[in-house]
């Protein structure tokens, strides 16, 4: 009786977790981490994550502000701030395709290209403290659940 009673008093607890605060927190402290890793070459954990997708996706054929958008789940408009502010610094360049005006291709600079390495190394450096002390089931576990977790908010 007394482990029911445990079982269900851990129940309770389980449900009082805000999962959505923690993940908030943690993405917060992952994102300040990047940054100031990053922060030498002026460029934020968010422009890095462009800069390593433009770049893997170039490979395979022409990179659109609406891939960029579907990769990260962002809004139109946020995705286009940013890259703005990534024209305007320097890292990328849009240029208008013939055949469609209103689509943009976007391509690296030589700039973002010379900083890559380098930011990825710091990139993998966060995330190697990040994963410290977890197990590969661990790790698997988790990533399983933010997935399902995920799928439960898509609209």
């Amino acid at each position: 009786m007394l482990e029911h009673e445990q079982c269900a008093r851990g129940v309770a607890i389980i449900e009082k977790v805000e999962i959505g605060r923690f993940i908030h927190i943690l993405s917060r402290q992952v994102k300040r981490k990047v940054d100031e890793a990053v922060s030498s070459y002026n460029v934020t954990a968010v422009q890095c994550s462009f800069i390593g997708f433009i770049f893997q996706k170039s490979k395979n054929g022409n990179v659109y502000a609406k891939d960029i958008e579907k990769k990260f789940n962002m809004r139109r408009a946020t995705v286009a701030e940013i890259l703005s502010l990534m024209e305007k610094n320097g890292l990328i360049e849009r240029k208008s395709m013939s055949e469609d005006a209103r689509l943009k291709e976007i391509n690296l600079t030589q700039k973002s290209m010379e900083i890559k390495n380098s930011i990825e190394k710091e990139i993998k450096k966060v995330e190697k403290d990040l994963k410290k002390g977890l197990t590969q089931e661990e790790l698997k576990i988790f990533v399983n659940i933010l997935e399902k977790m995920s799928k439960n908010l898509e609209d």
